[in-house]
């Protein structure tokens, strides 16, 4: 992309995000978390508290005595792997490999998923953390050329149709990371997958925007569904294949198998953070000052910095609904009592804000029209003004 449209882009987000921001701040929040009147199924007692924070439980950590008790079991006297660690590059997965080498004894085999969405600050991440810990690594690499392709057939249909409930087909591609996991453990005969799944990020708008109800709010994963939900979720994706009959190209094979991959296979892996507290300011002074792990140029925070689809899909649930996943994860850590409501809220205002360079470098990447797909995406009329 040339200087000149990255200047016209620039200045294009830089207008919209302040006006909308105006009008977003306007919005009815809970006066206990951050979720505004835009989220799905969303309601508010007469203290203006919203459900979401009345039937949330906290997480019970399992503790760090019960991972020790179940790791023992797989761990090895010789140097061979006894374990394999799904590795993003993402600050979770990164602390997951540290704690796991450091803290727990285990010789993991460091598993990755390259769908071409990881970042070049992510790969440098991942780089530094392999080489210091001295773990054998194996990369799956998917056909990139064909995922990206993907990805763009998907965002162009959904630019010619906008619905919030479709934009996870952006991300379709990610999913068979699971099925590859399994793949590998059978073939590496190493029983034990550990992911590193943050409770805190559970995004219940996603499929809320599907017309899925979230049915319970602790602890949940987020690939579990009941039957009743994941068939409304089919009928809903279902309907929007008929009337946007531009979803039915080549990534419908890809978004089927992300589905089964994601909802209905067997998730037989251990999840780090369901025993260990997940900690923030822990984790990222472990990464940070233990291992040169870098932050992004565009934001201070070291989330998603990893994930090149990140940036995009955030601006536009903001744009749209005026809230993006940042919202409901600094709500999750009010609830668990890591975070008061005005330090999640200064957050929140600062980790919203465009980051028009990952923009940039996603749709030159992915090969779709970043100026033409903003303007359509400002002309859509958002939630907060179809609730006026």
């Amino acid at each position: 992309m040339n200087r000149r449209d990255v200047k016209t882009i620039t200045k294009l987000v830089e207008e919209e995000y302040n006006k909308r921001y105006k009008q977003i701040s306007q919005l009815n929040r809970c006066s206990k978390c951050l979720l505004p009147e835009t989220m799905p199924f969303i309601e508010f007692d007469k203290n203006n508290v919203c459900n979401y924070c009345r039937d949330y439980g906290k997480i019970g950590y399992e503790g760090a005595k019960a991972l020790e008790k179940k790791l023992k079991t797989y761990r090895r006297d010789t140097d061979k792997p006894d374990c394999i660690v799904a590795f993003s590059g993402g600050r979770d997965s990164s602390y997951a490999l540290h704690y796991l080498v450091k803290e727990m004894d285990m010789n993991p085999l460091v598993y990755t998923y390259d769908w071409g969405m990881i970042t070049d600050v992510g790969f440098r991440n991942m780089d530094k953390m392999i080489d210091k810990l001295a773990v054998k690594s194996v990369v799956i690499k998917a056909d990139i050329d064909r995922k990206r392709k993907n990805i763009r057939l998907n965002i162009n249909a959904w630019l010619k149709r906008p619905n919030l409930g479709t934009v996870p087909l952006f991300m379709a591609g990610d999913k068979q990371f699971f099925y590859h996991a399994a793949k590998l453990s059978r073939e590496r005969g190493l029983d034990l997958v550990i992911l590193s799944e943050n409770l805190l990020e559970v995004t219940y708008f996603k499929t809320g925007f599907c017309g899925v109800k979230p049915k319970h709010l602790k602890g949940k994963k987020f690939y579990i569904l009941n039957v009743g939900s994941l068939l409304r979720l089919l009928s809903f994706y279902g309907k929007e294949y008929l009337l946007n009959p531009l979803y039915i190209n080549s990534s419908l094979l890809d978004s089927i198998a992300a589905f089964s991959s994601y909802y209905v296979m067997p998730h037989n892996h251990l999840s780090l953070f369901s025993y260990i507290e997940w900690d923030e300011n822990h984790i990222e002074d472990v990464l940070i000052n233990q291992y040169g792990w870098e932050r992004a140029t565009d934001t201070d925070t070291t989330w998603r910095i990893g994930d090149g689809t990140a940036a995009f899909y955030n601006y536009l649930y903001y744009i749209l609904s005026g809230f993006s996943e940042i919202d409901t994860f600094r709500s999750n850590q009010i609830r668990e009592g890591k975070m008061d409501r005005d330090e999640a809220l200064t957050k929140v205002n600062k980790e919203n804000r465009p980051r028009i360079e990952s923009m940039i470098w996603y749709a030159d990447v992915i090969g779709f029209d970043l100026l033409e797909a903003l303007k359509i995406i400002h002309n859509e009329k958002p939630l907060y003004e179809k609730n006026n």
